[in-house]
């Protein structure tokens, strides 16, 4: 049941039960996943004892559910906080626990209305819970940011962030404004966070990122000179690099690691 996993569909049910081949991923109060050391996944054989379970994928005749904390546990099991998962993720599980995630902070955190402060109705079959004082349906958010690899001739821009992660050279980053277009947020964030004008605006793809709850979209975009003014709010550092030159560049599986890769090979 580990393989394969990107064959796997988004489904909800909350009313539709496990069966004894079903697998299920855990998540605890503190916001930590259960991971099984010895099998390196984050997907198990269904326990003996679990709470509610919600379905958040199908397989062919295999289901995924989403259950909280599982008190018996034998010593391959730990639960890990979202720090600690960089290590074992691929690009199939990082999909599948990035649903996990955010669906169990629309289910299990997000509990009143932003209107009227009245607490919402459990979970609906559509994902949606319903205000009886306003009666509105709310349905969970996702944030959309971008990221964008900026060029000039033969090199890229990479940036250090002002954030808890400083030892790393990355594209720049940025959430999308009310009203604004993603080419349009493209161009402002580089604007902003190192003086910047780009042109030529690619788009390369998305990856859903759990951290919290983001949909990340990366483009590529040409500068138009490489007279870098950063942002010292937003920026400690940025610089124009080789390919054979770079410096500490994020991870795979994350979308920023591909997009600097894709962006140099794209130069060659």
């Amino acid at each position: 049941h580990y393989t394969d996993m990107k064959k796997l569909t988004s489904t909800f049910s909350i009313n539709q039960k496990p069966k004894s081949d079903d697998l299920i991923v855990s998540i605890n109060a503190k916001k930590e996943i259960l991971f099984n050391k010895k099998t390196k996944t984050f997907f198990h054989a269904l326990p003996k004892k679990y709470e509610r379970a919600y379905k958040i994928f199908e397989q062919n005749d295999v289901s995924i559910f989403l259950v909280e904390e599982i008190a018996e546990l034998n010593e391959n099991f730990e639960y890990y906080a979202k720090r600690h998962l960089y290590p074992h993720l691929d690009e199939d599980s990082l999909t599948l626990i990035s649903r996990a995630f955010q669906i169990y902070d629309w289910i299990y955190k997000q509990k009143f209305c932003a209107r009227t402060g009245n607490q919402l109705s459990e979970v609906k079959d559509d994902l949606s819970k319903f205000c009886t004082k306003c009666e509105r349906d709310y349905f969970p958010k996702m944030s959309p940011c971008i990221l964008v690899a900026v060029t000039n001739n033969d090199r890229i821009l990479l940036v250090k962030h002002n954030n808890e992660i400083r030892t790393l050279s990355t594209v720049i980053a940025g959430f999308v404004e009310l009203g604004e277009s993603l080419e349009e947020c493209v161009k402002r964030e580089v604007q902003e966070e190192v003086g910047l004008q780009v042109t030529n605006i690619k788009y390369l793809e998305s990856q859903s990122w759990p951290f919290p709850n983001q949909l990340m979209m990366a483009f590529s975009a040409e500068a138009i000179n490489d007279e870098i003014q950063i942002d010292n709010n937003e920026i400690l550092a940025a610089g124009w690099y080789q390919k054979d030159d770079l410096p500490l560049i994020p991870p795979e599986p994350s979308l920023s690691n591909k997009l600097i890769k894709t962006t140099l090979d794209s130069m060659l």
